[in-house]
C-alpha cells in the first residue's frame, strides 16, 4: 500500500501555459535576431538617407540595431533552454528565468521604439509567463521533492 504522499502530482495548467508562452517568446526573439542580422544595410541606409540622417548616424543605428539583434537571439536561446527545467518543476531555473524575463522585458520595452508591435507582444508574453509560474496553483509543483 502506498500513501497519498507518494502519488505523483499533476503539472498545473499555469505552469504549462507559462512554458508555452516562454517557448513562443524564445522563437519570436530568435526571429527578431535573424531579421536584424539579415536585413540589408543598403536598404536601411537608403531609408535613413531620405530622412536627412548623416552617415555617422546611420552607422550608429546599424551597430545598435544589429547588436540588439544578437542580444535578442542569445536571450531567445537562453529562454528556450531554461523553460524546459521550469516545466519540470526546478525552482532554481524558475527564479533565474523569471529574472531573465524581467530584465529582457525592460530592454524590449525600450527597444519597442524601433520594432513597436513585435517586441511589445514578446514583452507581454514574458511578463505573463513570469507571473503564471508564481501563481498559488503552481506553488505545489515547485515545492515537491526533486
Amino acid at each position: 500500500m502506498s500513501s497519498d504522499t507518494d502519488a505523483p502530482i499533476a503539472r498545473p495548467r499555469v505552469v504549462s501555459a507559462a512554458y508555452w508562452l516562454w517557448l513562443a517568446s524564445a522563437v519570436l526573439l530568435i526571429v527578431v535576431c535573424m531579421i536584424a542580422l539579415t536585413l540589408p544595410a543598403d536598404q536601411i541606409r537608403a531609408s535613413f538617407t531620405t530622412g536627412g540622417a548623416t552617415d555617422e548616424q546611420i552607422d550608429s543605428f546599424l551597430t545598435v540595431f544589429r547588436g540588439l539583434g544578437v542580444i535578442f537571439g542569445v536571450v531567445g536561446l537562453a529562454v528556450g533552454l531554461m523553460s524546459g527545467p521550469v516545466r519540470g518543476g526546478d525552482r532554481r531555473f524558475r527564479r533565474a528565468l523569471v529574472a531573465l524575463s524581467g530584465a529582457i522585458a525592460l530592454l524590449l520595452t525600450f527597444a519597442a521604439l524601433v520594432f513597436p508591435f513585435v517586441l511589445l507582444v514578446i514583452t507581454v508574453a514574458l511578463v505573463v509567463a513570469a507571473v503564471l509560474v508564481y501563481r498559488p496553483s503552481a506553488r505545489e509543483w515547485f515545492v515537491r521533492e526533486q
